[in-house]
């Protein structure tokens, strides 16, 4: 009987360890929930394929299903995000979200590492899509009402003043104003404001229109800001060239401080987008040459030893 009992408990024990192997080997091999791909700003079609030669119209708020071929069309323009990843469209095409979200999902996007110090430059009011509604509704109302230059106006100024209040619309009249009335630096920061106002006004893709115009000059104020800012569109929408062109412009007159060490984190992104792993990892190591102990100075060497 004695026996019997150790056998008993014997196969009772083995019993629970081979219970445990299936469970841990389910757990291990279960994969991770996918991360979703989800459309924040469309104009155009934008579709997901299903089966051989079904497309599903998709639309602002919805996901695109996993492992999925998509198609922008109708001279379309999307803006999608993956968790902390911004994608934006701008051509017409085939994509393959896979390929859209990355093979590395959870890496900290660098609007998140870019952190405080530039957020104005991505600011964007809670109900755009309305707002911007609005406010060509509005254009629309007055295409012929006639601008005349108000000689005390600081267009600039006041529409600095308006924007940081967060009346995104008021400082979008001002700095068009400005864009029609000043001259010189003045008159190119109140472009680049402008495009600032609509990007904030839910309205990106007059936004791009507008910010891609400026050409701004070395000496010109805004032109740090302006540099993240265009690096950020630029590479978010994966044209990496313009991307770099921009941030050479910046990089070139040997500038320091916050700006110049978000510019080589930027710069890093880029060409990892293209491929150049090795020039990724010189401008990681030139962020954290620029100050190791801030935000983005840490973030930089966590990459370069991740």
């Amino acid at each position: 009987m004695g026996l019997l009992r150790y056998i008993g408990t014997m196969n009772s024990r083995l019993f629970s360890i081979i219970t445990v192997f299936i469970i841990f080997i389910c757990f291990a091999v279960m994969p991770l929930a996918a991360l979703s791909l989800d459309i924040d700003y469309l104009d155009g079609t934008l579709e997901y394929r299903e089966g051989q030669d079904t497309w599903l119209e998709l639309g602002i708020g919805d996901s695109v299903p996993e492992n999925r071929t998509i198609r922008l069309s109708g001279r379309g323009f999307a803006e999608l995000s993956a968790g902390n990843k911004k994608i934006t469209l701008t051509q017409d095409g085939l994509y393959e979200s896979a390929d859209l979200i990355g093979t590395e999902p959870d890496k900290p996007g660098f609007r998140q590492v870019l952190g405080s110090k530039f957020s104005s430059l991505f600011n964007r009011s809670e109900n755009g899509q309305n707002t911007v509604a609005a406010v060509r509704g509005a254009e629309a109302e007055s295409d012929d009402f006639i601008s005349w230059e108000d000689d005390s106006a600081d267009y600039l100024a006041d529409g600095m003043g308006l924007f940081n209040e967060g009346d995104y619309a008021g400082a979008k009249d001002l700095f068009e104003e400005g864009s029609l009335w000043e001259t010189g630096a003045v008159q190119r920061e109140c472009t680049f404001r402008l495009g600032l106002s609509e990007q904030a006004l839910g309205d990106p893709r007059t936004a791009r229109k507008t910010l891609t115009s400026i050409r701004p000059e070395s000496d010109d104020p805004f032109l740090e800001e302006y540099t993240i800012a265009m690096a950020t569109l630029y590479i978010e929408s994966m044209d990496y060239q313009n991307a770099d062109d921009v941030l050479s412009v910046f990089l070139d007159t040997g500038p320091s401080g916050d700006a110049a060490q978000a510019a080589w984190l930027l710069s890093a992104y880029s060409l990892e987008g293209q491929g150049d792993s090795a020039g990724s990892r010189r401008s990681l190591q030139k962020a954290v040459d620029q100050g190791p102990n801030t935000e983005i100075g840490r973030a930089a060497a966590e990459m370069l030893n991740g």
